[in-house]
């Protein structure tokens, strides 16, 4: 192909790129509305959840030692690693690759509440400082699967992060069982947390909170501002499903190591990618 044939294919890709994100934008603007409120106030469920623990079970490392103990005899070491590993920020960036090639209108709803999540765990947790539960009990009182975390426990950020990305996800389906299995999946992340003697009880459920506040801030301002549904922003916004990939290349970062999970979800993620734009090119050779 010489440089003119190469030019008008990129033309045409672009064309064909902006009338997708065109009819994506349309979407944003047929959206349920019922669905920010019930997140809403599902996120002050579980904010208020946090406060009833901590007040009920004595305090603020009320509850952890019974559910640590239980969680810890319901699934193997193993099965509690593999669902914390889908809290981290890392891999849930490089999935959003896949929502990015099918949806782009729930990939930019998703990237402001993930901003907004950011914005609320990582402001809590330094100015909020939280001893980890290894920190503070004895050895015989908890058992640590993988690394020893310290400091910063409030709240946690995995379950801040699956929440984020399940409540999106939870305001666009269209089914109430894949909304009820969202939040079960979330919750599951979140309960790993404790499994692995990482966080209290209550940093769990301020994370939920925090998630689904943010995974509905995110949804509300992205019906009400297109801008990542542009060709050159949705483009540029790509760069966080690779910086997700180049993380998860460079290691763990405290996470408990799952390198075939991991590397069989990223492989998966990338292989559904690459049909789905083979697919769409080849749709655009045929019009």
């Amino acid at each position: 192909m010489n440089a003119e044939g190469r030019q008008l294919a990129c033309s045409r890709m672009l064309r064909d790129l902006s009338s997708w994100l065109e009819r994506a934008r349309d979407r944003l603007g047929q959206g349920d509305g019922k669905a920010v409120p019930v997140l809403l106030l599902a996120a002050l469920g579980f904010g208020a959840a946090g406060v009833v623990l901590a007040v009920v079970a004595g305090g603020y490392h009320g509850g952890f030692h019974a559910l640590h103990t239980l969680l810890q005899a319901s699934l193997s070491d193993g099965a509690w690693i593999g669902i914390t590993r889908f809290g981290d920020a890392s891999l849930l960036a490089v999935i959003s690759l896949l929502v990015a090639v099918r949806r782009p209108d729930v990939f930019w709803a998703l990237i402001i509440a993930t901003l907004a999540c950011t914005l609320y765990a990582r402001g809590l947790k330094l100015t909020v400082e939280v001893l980890r539960p290894s920190d503070i009990l004895p050895a015989d009182v908890i058992r640590v699967i993988g690394p020893r975390l310290h400091g910063h426990s409030f709240p946690s950020g995995h379950s801040a992060s699956a929440f984020v990305f399940a409540g999106v996800l939870f305001a666009f389906s269209v089914s109430w069982t894949q909304r009820l299995l969202l939040l079960l999946l979330a919750a599951l992340v979140g309960l790993s947390r404790v499994a692995l003697g990482v966080h209290w009880p209550v940093d769990v459920l301020a994370g939920a909170a925090g998630g689904l506040l943010s995974a509905a801030a995110g949804v509300w301002l992205a019906g009400r501002g297109h801008a990542g549904l542009s060709a050159p922003v949705f483009l540029f916004l790509q760069v966080v499903p690779l910086s997700g990939l180049i993380t998860l290349i460079l290691g763990s970062k405290g996470n408990p190591p799952a390198p075939v999970l991991v590397g069989a979800t990223v492989s998966i993620v990338l292989l559904l990618v690459l049909v789905r734009v083979r697919n769409a090119l080849q749709d655009g050779r045929d019009t």
